[in-house]
């Protein structure tokens, strides 16, 4: 019960910072970046978002791991034992494909083009001039997919929740 107890809340701390950074990110600093000037927007991907990435990356990952920790305490290992016929087996096996799916996702589009338009900026500080097109593409990019993820994320935390409270 104590090991349950503290994978879970692992779970749950970790989930916190995932789904926040990504609120943060979704709802205050894209929005907000959009009206920077080029040089202020530079260089706050350059000086700030590297951080903000490897919070991310951390929290996403942790997430990750101790929620399949908590599902193996859970089942005692037998993961067989999920019964997509209650309430709680199906909501819950839901949202951590949903959340496997999210996670591959910021790793293999999210976090790419957020590193490409770290990139770019830093080529931008040290040799100002107009943007590339290739940036305003990226960032197109990037909104739309940190909106989807977030969107997604959201849809996690609500079957996550109702799944253990039904």
């Amino acid at each position: 019960m104590v090991l349950l107890t503290v994978v879970l809340w692992a779970h749950i701390f970790s989930a916190i910072g995932w789904l926040g950074a990504a609120m943060v990110f979704g709802i205050i600093l894209a929005p907000s970046l959009a009206k920077l000037s080029p040089q202020a927007r530079g260089e706050f991907m350059v000086k700030v978002v590297p951080k903000y990435l490897r919070y991310f990356e951390v929290f996403s990952g942790m997430t990750i791991v101790f929620g399949v920790a908590t599902a193996a305490v859970l089942l005692n290992g037998d993961f067989s034992k999920v019964s997509l016929s209650t309430p709680f087996g199906l909501y819950i096996t839901v949202g951590a494909v949903l959340a496997l799916l999210v996670f591959a996702v910021s790793y293999s589009v999210t976090i790419p083009v957020t590193r490409k338009i770290i990139r770019i900026s830093e080529s931008m500080m040290k040799t100002p001039g107009p943007p590339p097109p290739e940036l305003m593409v990226l960032a197109n990019r990037q909104k739309v997919i940190t909106t989807a993820t977030l969107s997604v994320m959201i849809l996690i935390t609500v079957l996550m929740v109702a799944g253990t409270t039904l």
